[in-house]
């Protein structure tokens, strides 16, 4: 829901990697899609190296500057990768947008691009943008944010870098992306998991998250608050044992489709970004509660039972 040169050797610090580089180290266990997150150790080891372009997500445009950036990060603003849907400034922009802000931003097509963002579902929509975009295979980031780069003793500067405009181009993945009636007609598809990365009391309808949606959750889907995969003091992935151990208990199955939704695709994209780092065939419903809650055609539950 978002509202939304030719640099060959460039790598976007968006905490942004290059293909040139070692092997990303996952900061938790091996799994299929190690390279989507990347550790302050790791970033501070590698963020010199050649082509990695660092991206440093904030939200000026809304009055919200940032006071530290990672040293030598390049400045994305939020507000330039979304869209105004219903109100709500979340709904992923046109793809010619997309690839202007992000030739911008210092991003070409060979970057190896880290995202650096507070709180992580900030920097975790990034990826999921890029991952539209085809770049997600070159995409990583940063576990933690901030704070972990700071742990790992990495310098910190007042300014962002200034970029070298990019050359990237897109590579468009329109089945990533599903609507609600692709959701409804396989509601009793087996293969087929929904994760809704809202909070319990918008999952069980008690609080449907604005005051003109209908309550509840999509028949079928598991709740899966995005919060809960993160630690407290360094807001960077729990136990991949555990993280685990939720997907499955939602169903999730490696032979099957993972589908991530929240209220406005904010929070889902955390989960989404999850889903993939564990290497579930991951699809996102971008529009998510703020379009199904409003439609009187779609079935719906409440309560905490899944159907």
């Amino acid at each position: 829901m978002a509202n939304a040169g030719t640099l060959r050797s460039r790598v976007v610090l968006f905490l942004v990697v290059p293909i040139v580089l070692p092997v990303l180290r996952a900061p938790a266990e091996a799994q299929a899609n190690p390279d989507i997150l990347v550790s302050g150790d790791w970033l501070v080891e590698h963020r010199d190296d050649p082509g990695v372009v660092v991206l440093h997500l904030g939200m000026a445009s809304m009055g919200r500057p940032l006071e530290e950036y990672v040293q030598g990060a390049y400045y994305l603003d939020y507000h330039d990768i979304a869209l105004d849907r219903n109100d709500l400034i979340t709904e992923l922009a046109p793809v010619e947008d997309l690839v202007e802000v992000f030739r911008a931003a210092g991003v070409s097509s060979d970057s190896r691009v880290i995202v650096v963002g507070d709180p992580g579902l900030h920097a975790a929509r990034v990826f999921m943008t890029l991952d539209y975009l085809g770049h997600g295979d070159r995409t990583s980031v940063l576990d933690g944010g901030l704070a972990a780069w700071k742990a790992a003793g990495g310098g910190v500067a007042a300014e962002p870098a200034a970029p070298a405009r990019g050359n990237f181009e897109a590579d468009v993945r329109e089945d990533m992306l599903v609507t609600a009636e692709w959701i409804h007609e396989r509601l009793d598809d087996p293969s087929v998991t929904l994760v809704d990365a809202r909070p319990e009391d918008e999952y069980t309808g008690e609080r449907p998250g604005r005051d003109f949606l209908r309550g509840g959750h999509i028949p079928g889907a598991y709740n899966l608050y995005w919060q809960d995969l993160t630690g407290e003091d360094i807001p960077s992935l729990i136990d991949l044992a555990e993280v685990e151990a939720r997907f499955e208990e939602a169903g999730a199955a490696k032979d099957g489709v993972v589908v991530s939704y929240c209220l406005i695709g904010m929070r889902a994209s955390y989960t989404y970004m999850i889903s993939r780092y564990l290497g579930y065939d991951t699809k996102f419903y971008d529009a998510s509660w703020n379009d199904w809650g409003r439609r009187g055609d779609l079935p719906l539950v409440t309560g905490k039972a899944r159907r």
